[in-house]
């Protein structure tokens, strides 16, 4: 009879080794199987928004293309607002000329030779001027669109000298730098995970697994599918990710 040769015999002292890692791994909780369902989850960014038009007007710069960056407050776009230029100007005559006749019939009424309802009349009337001037200068903010925050245009719907009607839409803008993701899962699975509990994203694009934690779950169970929505954020910076890639959710047992 042949004697074990060299590997079997390392490969029979290996097996208790082997043996007893697998008994330190953690088991899956109550109800739950190791081999999990594929959860996909789709990157989003945190911030993001679309920009409409306060007034009606031709759009004459559109400084940013789409993709470019831009910083908080940088202008992205600027209105022709020569119309509202020139309603400002009348508006501010009109406001000193009804403070001005306030003014007079104030100095004739402490002489007594005005009656008091021209003095109320010639007060409203500044009052009036007021209120249009403020309502002209609102529409003068309107003359440019800056960024409510630091980010990344998405995609432009309009074009420069394009005449921009009222409340239409400009252009989608959104931060990168900040990630999420849902992903809906079993609503059974509520009870073993938490707000900030670890697990992985492994991304299609990159085919690299990156770090995120839980944020939320969703406030309403699909009775249906019995599923719950479940926000997860990206741990850390990651410039090769992208808001739209989408990636295996893998969650740990083993927490």
């Amino acid at each position: 009879m042949k004697r074990p040769t060299g590997w079997l015999l390392l490969l029979a002292l290996a097996l208790p080794a082997m043996a007893i890692s697998e008994e330190k791994l953690a088991p899956p909780p109550d109800g739950m199987s190791r081999q999990e369902p594929e959860l996909r989850a789709e990157l989003l960014a945190k911030q993001f928004t679309t920009l409409s038009s306060e007034i009606g007007a031709r759009l004459l710069q559109l400084p940013f293309r789409e993709g470019a960056f831009f910083k908080a407050g940088e202008r992205l776009g600027l209105f022709d607002c020569t119309v509202q230029q020139a309603k400002l100007e009348r508006a501010q005559a009109i406001v000193q000329a009804e403070t001005d006749k306030a003014a007079l019939l104030g100095r004739l009424d402490r002489l007594n030779v005005t009656s008091k309802l021209e003095l109320t009349n010639a007060k409203a009337e500044t009052a009036k001027a007021q209120a249009e001037l403020a309502i002209i200068r609102a529409e003068l903010k309107g003359c440019e669109l800056l960024a409510p925050f630091p980010g990344q245009v998405v995609r432009l719907e309009v074009q420069e000298h394009q005449y921009v009607k009222p409340g239409q839409v400009v252009m989608e803008i959104h931060n990168p730098s900040t990630l999420e993701l849902v992903v809906h899962i079993p609503s059974r699975w509520m009870q073993h995970y938490h707000k900030d509990d670890r697990f992985l994203l492994r991304v299609d694009e990159t085919g690299k697994s990156y770090p995120a934690k839980i944020l939320a779950f969703g406030a309403k169970i699909d009775a249906v599918n019995q599923l719950v929505k479940m926000t997860g954020a990206i741990v850390g910076t990651f410039p090769e990710l992208s808001p739209g890639m989408s990636g295996q959710v893998l969650l740990n047992f083993s927490r």
